[in-house]
């Protein structure tokens, strides 16, 4: 087997299990970080955890401008290194730096690929409805996601968990699943098999604006979309023009021929409102801007609800 000599690329605090993992079972010899941001009312100088991370035990840390410095190259070749691995680095790797290790540089994705290529995959997932998602090791190259897969790892989405709750879990089965897989890359017990293009979906970035309920959309669309927009952006509606944010929905085995966004009942079980293609949505909590999540007859008591939600 390979040495199993390591360069680690990423930023975010997702890494933070990866990096765990890898530093217990094989030799980072270095890490690259973005740099330090500026932010807060104080414009504070944010170190990224991976520094953190790196700072804590010892590790060579380097946080370049540009992946495109001639000298960080030159690091890395001297560095005699086995494998890459990037996992939310934020930047493009150029392919000056892919080429270095013996066994290029390997990514970690939240799907089967070629399925949900891009930013949300998690998210997009659970908005459209899927019972299965997944976890792809493969190597990167120029285009997003497109590179031939090393191994893949099926998981079953639980029936009403939120965007935020199945990446903490893909991420806790998805840290020792890497090494796993490194250890049968390095020692050549494995092949990267190419994607299937005619397959291939995207995931592009959630927006802000996604997160408005459209009311004539049947209701189990929406309560996937609860699901997936949570924690972020979130489903809000508006009532006199207040922006409120509701709960993840879900849909009820009931059906009304009223106009979307009807309000048919609001009890102590939530507030059922009446959604495209006849079906009736239940709401659990609500949260108006600048207040704490309250059950739908509470916030009614003050703020008397309309007959129609807009």
């Amino acid at each position: 087997m390979a040495s199993g000599r390591i360069v680690f690329f990423g930023t975010a605090a997702v890494c933070l299990p990866f990096l765990a993992e890898l530093h217990a079972g094989f030799s980072l010899t270095r890490i690259i970080t973005q740099p330090d941001a500026t932010g807060g009312r104080h414009h504070r100088s944010l170190v990224p955890p991976v520094r953190t991370f790196a700072d804590r035990h010892g590790i060579p840390v380097h946080q370049p401008e540009s992946l495109r410095d001639p000298s960080l190259a030159e690091l890395l070749r001297q560095d005699d290194i086995d494998l890459g691995v990037v996992i939310a680095y934020g930047r493009l790797i150029p392919e000056a730096i892919i080429g270095i290790p013996r066994h290029r540089i390997v990514n970690v994705h939240f799907s089967l690929l070629p399925a949900y290529r891009g930013a949300a995959p998690v998210a997009r997932a659970l908005e459209n409805g899927e019972r299965q998602t997944g976890i792809s090791v493969f190597e990167i190259e120029r285009r997003l996601d497109a590179g031939p897969v090393w191994s893949q790892l099926p998981v079953a989405i639980a029936p009403d968990e939120t965007a935020g709750e199945l990446t903490e879990r893909l991420g806790r089965l998805g840290a020792p699943f890497l090494l796993a897989t490194i250890r049968q890359i390095l020692a050549g017990a494995t092949r990267p098999i190419p994607q299937a293009e005619e397959r291939a979906t995207l995931a592009p970035m959630l927006t802000k604006a996604e997160g408005r309920i459209d009311w004539n959309l049947p209701a189990g669309r929406l309560a996937d979309q609860g699901r997936a927009f949570s924690p972020w952006p979130g489903q809000f509606t508006e009532e006199q023009g207040r922006r409120i944010r509701v709960s993840p929905p879900r849909a009820l085995a009931e059906s009304t021929d009223l106009p979307p966004g009807t309000v048919i009942r609001c009890s102590a079980t939530g507030l059922d409102v009446a959604c495209g293609a006849g079906t009736v949505l239940r709401i659990a909590e609500l949260q108006p801007e600048g207040k704490k999540p309250m059950p739908p007859l509470a916030y009614s008591l003050g703020h008397p609800l309309p007959d129609r939600l807009r």
